[in-house]
């Protein structure tokens, strides 16, 4: 829906856009570097995504632009049957796998990264990190070996689609070995998917470090936030759903502590682990967990607390008919939530306005000039302007912060923060103090109206 209405990328997407342009002229060689923002960044970015949306351009003649508005919800819709096939594997029954899929597929706001146009890679990832560790899973549990080549496969092409999802899939499937990996044949399997994904991978990190050193990844390290008061308040918003009439947000609490009562710890870990491997992607990772334990609270923590305090008997409920209708409401409720939440995706992304004014910048201007650029939205990470200002208009943005992850390091918070203070000024001396402050210079400054609310 977001795509049909706005007919441009949602949010962000502008330096994956740039980047598959560039491999394309390149001969789909991985360049040592990348144009976007005028800044020759290392070209380190995991290219699956980027070589899929080049590739479907230029052999399916589609409009690289139209690529970005319409691959990444399509990839993202693979995550459903995927997902449902690794929680039936974890929860080895098909109504509860069925159930957590439909809150999977249903949590409002939990899918918007994966359809914006950075979906290319983040939507690309997630489907690979529920193969990986399907399989991976598999392996430990079933300990056929025949299967490593598949964990292999699908653990490389995770860490070849997004930085923070190579990240997580190694903790998930460290996770999937403490519990399950530990015998003979277990140990035999870890050993030969690690060097397996090390060796599959290699032609992408062996050309990045061949161009740019060990730098680039050491710097993208130091960008997950992985402060204490990080971890802490990722864990406390792990169970805010953001909805109006808060369902998934009572399931999930009892299927949690539900979980804890059962001993089922696997399904605490696949929770708790990600907030403490990379807190900045840590939600979208842990709801795969959280939406099996909401089909716990519905089928188990519900009917037993019922049980305990009216002293009746309750069967599961889905197998009554009050239990159908129950399900029923709760499916459409979901389903106007995340319509609701629609309305806010299409309010994040280049208006026409915008789009004509920086390609009159393009053709008006000396590439490269220095913009700095106030929009009023605090997090540049998710202000369309500051992400495609560079590629729409060919000059330098000293406000755009896609790209620094590979160069910053540790500096990169701190960039995040200065560039969050910009948004709130609202006179010239506000400006020359960033300035002298971040040694930022500019030559153009480019105001929304919104900046003036």
């Amino acid at each position: 829906m977001p795509a049909i209405m706005t007919r441009f990328p949602i949010n962000d997407g502008g330096m994956f856009y740039t980047m598959a342009g560039e491999l394309s002229l390149n001969g789909y060689a991985l360049p040592a570097l990348t144009s976007y923002n005028g800044l020759d960044l290392p070209f380190a970015y995991p290219p699956l995504g980027i070589y899929l949306a080049s590739i479907l351009s230029d052999f399916g003649r589609i409009p690289a632009l139209t690529v970005f508005l319409w691959l990444p919800a399509l990839i993202s819709i693979l995550t459903i049957p995927v997902f449902y096939l690794f929680a039936r594997a974890v929860l080895l029954d098909d109504l509860h796998a069925a159930l957590a899929t439909l809150f999977f597929a249903l949590t409002p706001g939990r899918y918007d990264w994966h359809v914006m146009g950075g979906g290319v890679t983040r939507a690309t990832g997630m489907v690979f990190l529920l193969l990986a560790s399907y399989y991976v899973f598999r392996l430990f549990k079933e300990e056929k070996l025949k299967l490593i080549p598949l964990a292999i496969l699908f653990c490389s092409l995770a860490v070849l689609s997004h930085p923070e999802v190579g990240l997580q899939t190694a903790g998930l499937c460290a996770v999937l070995w403490l519990f399950l990996g530990k015998t003979r044949r277990g140990v035999l399997g870890a050993i030969l998917v690690v060097p397996g994904v090390i060796l599959l991978t290699a032609p992408w990190w062996a050309t990045v470090i061949s161009h740019n050193g060990l730098t680039p990844f050491l710097s993208a390290l130091q960008t997950g936030g992985h402060a204490t008061v990080e971890w802490l308040l990722t864990l406390t918003g792990l169970f805010n759903t953001g909805e109006f009439i808060p369902i998934l947000l009572l399931l999930r609490v009892a299927g949690f502590i539900y979980a804890i009562l059962k001993k089922r710890w696997l399904l605490i870990s696949l929770v708790i682990i990600p907030v403490l491997v990379d807190p900045r992607s840590a939600a979208s990772i842990a709801y795969l967990a959280l939406s099996m334990l909401a089909a716990f609270g519905i089928l188990d923590a519900i009917p037993a607390l019922l049980k305990l305090i009216k002293g009746i008997r309750v069967n599961i409920i889905l197998k009554q008919r009050v239990g159908v209708a129950i399900l029923f409401a709760i499916t459409l409720i979901l389903f106007v939530e995340c319509g609701l939440s629609n309305f806010r995706l299409i309010n994040t992304t280049l208006t026409t306005d915008e789009r004509e004014t920086m390609a009159w910048l393009q053709e008006n201007l000396p590439p490269g000039e220095d913009f700095l650029i106030i929009t009023g939205h605090t997090y540049s990470m998710s202000d369309p302007v500051q992400e495609w200002f560079p590629a729409l208009s060919g000059q330098h943005s000293q406000t755009t912060l896609q790209g620094l992850e590979w160069t910053l390091g540790a500096g990169f918070e701190a960039r995040l923060n200065d560039l969050a203070g910009l948004q709130a000024c609202t006179s010239l001396n506000c400006l020359e103090s960033f300035e002298e402050r971040t040694g930022l210079t500019y030559s153009y400054l480019w105001l929304n109206r919104l900046s003036h609310r």
